[in-house]
């Protein structure tokens, strides 16, 4: 995606540091192993695991559905980033082919796409299962009621526990902050962007939570991918729809607003040019 900015004509976009440089304002980053490595292990296994399942059942598990998804949709996290002024640490391995860029974070670290992978693909497909546990407790109260009571919560207090951690490991910084922070000796969170996820999640556990007498999930039926004769054809659209219904949500909820919310009102910034 594209952004225009009133403010971009007067920003000048730095030099990219040395990828062993780590800025002043967050010094060398603390355990950056636990993203880097842990992140390709973590999706590597999931991504096995989803071969063996598809190949034993002959049907992707919501699990490796989400994990196609979710790392698809992984260069929203750089506009989404820019947005909202988040300045990663330079010292973490970047990705090979895509470096400076209007309107992107300037450091875009290698594991992202792999993070992006395994911690939906592992988080959603949970608390979708405990949404679906919880409705068959509670059959009179609905899935979204269920989903908004549970998941959104779980994974607004996941995220304001991870983001701060990260930002006190000096993995990455706010430049600026806007609105209600939680502040580090590394730096500030805002939170209004782990509250627009977790929004995001609840309504996203809700829909994939629901489904129809085969099992298949709103977005699948409306694309009538249940009406297709079993096998790879339909597994495939069922990966097409989940990818189209990630994107379009999460950049909906997650990654516009901030890049609008900048455009508006934000000024410009050294660290997130």
């Amino acid at each position: 995606m594209s952004a225009q900015s009133l403010l971009a004509p007067t920003m000048a976009i730095p030099t990219m540091p040395s990828p062993t440089m780590a800025t002043p304002t967050m010094g060398a980053p603390v355990d950056p192993g636990m993203m880097q490595t842990g992140s390709f292990w973590i999706w590597g296994a999931l991504a096995l695991l989803t071969i063996i399942l598809t190949l034993k059942d002959k049907r992707l598990p919501l699990f490796g559905l989400v994990l196609i998804a979710a790392t698809s949709s992984f260069w929203q996290e750089f506009f989404g980033d820019w947005g909202a002024y988040v300045a990663w640490n330079p010292a973490f391995a970047r990705l090979p082919l895509w470096g400076v860029m209007p309107y992107t974070t300037p450091v875009k670290p290698l594991f992202v796409p792999f993070s992006w992978g395994w911690w939906f693909a592992i988080s959603i497909p949970l608390l979708v299962a405990l949404v679906r546990w919880l409705h068959d407790k509670f059959p009179t109260v609905s899935i979204t009621r269920l989903a908004m009571l549970t998941a959104f919560p779980l994974f607004l207090a996941y995220q304001i526990n991870v983001e701060g951690g990260s930002v006190a490991k000096g993995w990455w910084t706010y430049d600026s902050v806007i609105g209600p922070a939680l502040t580090s000796p590394k730096g500030r969170l805002p939170l209004i962007f782990p509250l627009l996820l977790g929004l995001w999640a609840g309504w996203f556990v809700a829909l994939l939570a629901q489904r129809d007498g085969d099992g298949f999930m709103p977005h699948e039926v409306r694309r009538a991918i249940q009406s297709r004769a079993p096998g790879w054809h339909r597994e495939l659209a069922r990966v097409w729809a989940m990818i189209v219904l990630f994107q379009l949500t999460f950049f909906l909820f997650n990654t516009a607003p901030p890049i609008i919310g900048r455009l508006l009102f934000g000024a410009p910034s050294l660290l997130v040019p």
